[in-house]
């Protein structure tokens, strides 16, 4: 299956990744804001490479999907501001990107990135920088190791902009984590194989909630499952009110919400959820699954290790309903506006 090798070759992708943007050289000009867009998936990779982009650099950054950006572009650009455009697309192609950059193509306040797996491409050439994984070349339909290459560039592109040592050298391990990431997804099937499981909430803040929204994409995709996702307290807020004991949770813990998250899985619990934790736990935190990570990277900087899990989460609950994850329903691999 396309899909499945597609996620178990990724380690050896992120290598190549990691040579092509430690190679490159950078536009250095200022500006006030870097403005992440792309449509579905590489939206919500622009969530979390924009909230991982102003912590590594400490400059502003900020996710807007690429239709607004044409459809309400006073609401997003400021006359007055400096802006740096990273459009994210995996082919290229999509509609929304391209018409994005050529409604602000000639705004002398706008410079443009493209980041993408084809760089001979409209998007492509329409930018002023280009970072081209042409080494990502995915047949399945939905979007895995583009999303975890297109994040890690990114990841390497802020440390690159911040001159920040400290975060390359971590950046450096992740191929090899994520090879053990494919490598540990039996505990997942505790929930991908239980027919009693039927909804699914993903939980994650700060950048782990461009993962969750991900995750959940994923599993939409592949299975059609009831799914949603949030940030890890606001599920107390309204939605916690639908779990059942048919309702797993799986949170993306993270050191700093990890005293607040323990509260939460119990009150989870109590209404009879199952939670899935994964993220580096302490040996106190409590749930039904725990898939700890090892402590030598920061949080933000394991982004890319974390992703594995959710995208084996999804194949493997395909596998079990009977679907084909190469075969999605109702979808294509280029989404163009007709």
């Amino acid at each position: 299956m396309y899909t499945y090798n597609e996620i178990m070759n990724q380690a050896e992708k992120l290598e190549k990744t990691k040579e092509i943007v430690q190679a490159q050289t950078f536009n250095d000009a200022e500006v006030d804001i870097t403005l992440f867009t792309g449509c579905g998936t590489s939206f919500y990779l622009a969530i979390a490479a924009a909230r991982y982009y102003q912590s590594a650099t400490g400059e502003i950054a900020v996710a807007v999907p690429a239709s607004e950006l044409f459809l309400h572009k006073d609401t997003h650009i400021l006359a007055n501001k400096k802006y740096n455009l990273i459009g994210i697309s995996r082919s290229g192609t999509t509609s929304e990107i391209i018409m994005a950059l050529e409604h602000l193509k000639g705004d002398t306040n706008i410079q443009s990135m493209a980041v993408t797996c084809n760089g001979n491409t409209p998007m492509a050439n329409a930018a002023d920088e280009v970072i081209a994984l042409d080494h990502i070349s995915e047949k399945s339909v939905v979007m895995t190791q583009s999303f975890s290459n297109m994040l890690y560039a990114l990841q390497l592109y802020a440390a690159k902009k911040s001159n920040r040592s400290d975060l390359m050298n971590q950046l450096e391990e992740i191929p090899a984590l994520v090879k053990v990431a494919l490598e540990n997804g039996e505990p997942l099937k505790q929930v991908t194989e239980d027919k009693n499981k039927t909804r699914f909430i993903f939980l994650g803040s700060g950048a782990y909630n461009g993962l969750a929204k991900e995750a959940t994409l994923k599993l939409k995709e592949m299975t059609q499952t009831e799914c949603e996702s949030y940030s890890n307290l606001e599920f107390r807020h309204g939605p916690i009110s639908i779990v059942d004991n048919e309702t797993v949770i799986i949170l993306f813990t993270q050191k700093e919400t990890q005293n607040f998250d323990q509260a939460l899985i119990k009150d989870i619990q109590k209404l009879g959820g199952f939670v899935v934790v994964i993220g580096v736990a302490s040996e106190q935190l409590e749930a039904d699954v725990i898939i700890k990570l090892s402590d030598n990277l920061d949080d933000l900087n394991r982004l890319v290790e974390v992703v594995p899990y959710f995208q084996l989460l999804a194949y493997q609950r395909a596998i079990f309903k009977g679907f084909d994850p190469d075969k999605p329903r109702n979808l294509t691999q280029v989404v163009n506006l007709s």
